[in-house]
């Protein structure tokens, strides 16, 4: 008997008195058979959502709101019905008129006769919380009554904490409440409102208020033994606590103490979770190559999805193809989860794999079959879902849009309601930062040196900066690998030392062929060639940029393409000694560049291509286009001068304000 399941408590609260009232009023005599079949449907979908209790229960005024605003309710039977329920709710108002109330249910689920059947069958969803009602009122004392009276007529008049205080069960407290007392009300079980107010305080970054609903929750009598047996599930769920807030020696520490209790106490199933969080944590030991997990019985697929980050990691020096067998077997493991398991599946998670998708197939290059993925994702997820894997594809969906230049529909992707409105302290971090980006990124492309160190730098969120991704002056000891490399190689084209940085180039182009990282590889072959010019190989680059002009030219990266093809118009200027034909040729390469640049608001390369536009055109006796492309050199270099000056931007200002007043939103959520 130690292990039986602790017997349900059933406390009477002011909702469950609201919907007797309109059970009362729809069934008792039959009224419900007269409503029109819009509204029948209505109300039980309603009733059936109230009963089951799946969610926080309605206060008394959306109760009898979604009782008005049903469809087809101004009929004269609903209007009808939705009277008589206010009536019987204001009778309500002593505790003999409420014992009377109760009285007269019986017929709601009990037979009178055999002619005469119960309204709801025993075993029916609504007979039985009638019943259930029913019974737990018999239990009450006349003290008992009042007390719910009176709180129950707080919460019709709008105090919807009325009547929902915890209810401390020992043979003290409350004793002139219940008349009858069952084994459930001698001892009070474990409940999960600490446990839910833990999740809020890790959701809002309360420490405090999470650690001690945390101990609250498991210092609770789940069973009658002396020892609870789920220490191992504290100490698991501090450790995820302190591994989300980015504390990893602390949960390094935790988790060392979770292993030990779990291995004691027999759980093989925390035991396991405890490994792989333990293998999530970087190495202590800088050089330290990360542990991949062996397959496991008891192994979340998760857990082998985590995997592909580490091999995405170029300091790990592992090619892509690795990360696609680790995908493979991540499906394989979920589906043998679900068979073995017999656990319910959580829909979120099938999604997953669809987001580490996208993630891998852009890094090997494949942007369309990327967006596939992202799209698989967006469409199947819930927008309110607490799962981190739709807010992630959602930032990286906003910032690929952004990469190709169209900056106001990625800000308005993330400034989207239905985006920020349910996100965690820790997922609004990154929302901000992914924000914060695009606006550097923006600012960065057109040149606004000013605005960046004047408005945008001093908001920049407190997180590692992915400046990386927009940026290539400063230090770049910190990048990866391979950004860091072409990165270095940007820097020295710059102050005129192609000679040093071809060395530089060629490590960079080996590693990203390598790793099968092509995206990275057709950047590198790109400044290969822009540098071979100098060095008068253009044959040589004209042909190697032959090869990837086909992976290039779809437009998956428009900066990409656009330097690709301005370099590859030098080249063939240069391979040919600007023969009329080789201008000819250079020209559409020139229009798309062109295009590319003002589509992303880069001016000063904008210009560039500009200048040679109108050379050519000159060369080729086609004034009236040579004049225009002058003219429109002039225009983007006085726009680009005007730009550059801004130090204020009103837009860029709402947006930070926005950005600030959400974060104190989620910071003050109770």
């Amino acid at each position: 008997m130690d292990d039986a399941t602790p017997p349900t408590e059933h406390i009477l609260r002011p909702h469950h008195v609201a919907l007797l009232t309109v059970f009362a009023a729809a069934f008792q005599d039959n009224l419900h058979k007269g409503f029109p079949a819009p509204y029948t449907l209505h109300l039980y979908r309603l009733l059936l959502n109230e009963v089951s209790e799946v969610t926080t229960p309605k206060s008394h005024r959306e109760l009898m709101t979604d009782l008005r605003v049903g469809p087809k309710s101004e009929s004269k039977e609903c209007r009808a019905f939705i009277d008589n329920v206010y009536l019987m709710q204001a009778k309500l108002d002593t505790a003999d008129k409420l014992i009377d109330f109760f009285r007269d249910q019986t017929s709601l689920f009990l037979e009178k006769s055999e002619e005469e059947p119960a309204v709801f069958a025993r075993r029916s969803i609504f007979g039985y919380f009638c019943r259930r009602c029913f019974v737990s009122f018999l239990k009450l004392s006349f003290a008992g009554v009042m007390k719910l009276q009176a709180k129950y007529q707080a919460w019709v008049n709008g105090d919807v904490t009325a009547g929902y205080d915890s209810i401390e069960k020992d043979s003290l407290a409350n004793a002139n409440v219940l008349i009858f007392r069952t084994q459930a009300d001698k001892k009070s079980w474990a409940k999960a409102d600490s446990y839910e107010l833990f999740e809020r305080g890790l959701a809002t970054g309360d420490e405090t208020v999470a650690s001690e609903n945390l101990r609250r929750f498991f210092e609770q009598h789940f069973h009658e033994n002396s020892d609870s047996g789920l220490r191992q599930h504290a100490l698991l769920n501090l450790v995820r606590m302190h591994y989300i807030r980015g504390e990893f020696s602390a949960a390094r520490q935790l988790l060392t103490e979770a292993v030990t209790v779990s291995r004691t106490s027999g759980d093989r199933f925390t035991l396991q979770h405890c490994i792989s969080l333990l293998h999530r944590l970087p190495s202590s030991v800088p050089s330290a190559k990360p542990v991949l997990n062996e397959i496991q019985p008891d192994l979340h697929p998760l857990e082998i999805l985590f995997d592909v980050k580490k091999l995405l990691d170029e300091q790990n020096d592992q090619p892509v193809y690795a990360a696609f067998i680790r995908i493979a077997q991540a499906l394989g493991l979920y589906d043998h989860w679900l068979d073995t398991q017999l656990m319910i599946p959580v829909e979120e998670e099938q999604w997953a794999q669809h987001a580490a998708q996208s993630i891998v197939w852009r890094v090997a290059g494949c942007a369309r079959l990327s967006d596939i993925e992202e799209n698989i994702v967006l469409a199947f997820m819930d927008v309110t879902s607490e799962h981190s894997t739709r807010i992630t594809v959602v930032l990286n969906k906003a910032y690929q849009k952004s990469r190709k230049g169209d900056y106001e529909a990625a800000l308005a992707m993330l400034l989207d309601p239905s985006v920020w409105q349910e996100l965690s302290l820790h997922d609004y971090v990154f929302w901000a930062d992914e924000i914060w980006n695009i606006l550097c990124l923006r600012a960065n492309r057109r040149g606004q040196e000013r605005l960046y160190r004047t408005l945008l730098l001093p908001h920049r969120p407190h997180v590692p900066c992915n400046s990386d991704q927009w940026n290539t002056n400063g230090d770049v000891k910190s990048r990866e690998k391979l950004r860091a490399t072409l990165a270095e190689v940007l820097s020295m084209r710059k102050y005129h030392q192609s000679v040093v940085a071809i060395e530089h180039l060629l490590r960079g182009l080996w590693h990203s062929e390598f790793l099968g990282h092509l995206n990275k590889y057709r950047t590198s072959i790109i400044l290969l060639a822009d540098i071979g010019l100098e060095f008068g190989m253009s044959r040589r680059c004209k042909r190697i940029l032959e090869d990837i002009m086909p992976q290039v030219i779809n437009g998956d990266d428009l900066e990409q393409r656009a330097v690709a093809c301005f370099t590859f118009a030098r080249c063939i200027l240069v391979s040919e000694e600007s023969s009329r034909k080789s201008q000819e040729d250079a020209l559409p390469y020139l229009l798309v560049a062109e295009k590319d640049f003002s589509s992303l608001e880069m001016h000063s390369a904008l210009e560039d291509v500009l200048y040679m536009k109108s050379v050519l055109y000159h060369n080729l006796g086609m004034e009236s286009q040579r004049d225009e492309a002058a003219s429109r050199h002039a225009e983007v270099q006085n726009y680009r001068k005007k730009v550059e000056e801004c130090v204020v931007d009103q837009e860029v200002q709402r947006i930070l304000t926005l950005v600030s007043a959400v974060g104190a939103d989620v910071a003050s959520r109770r």
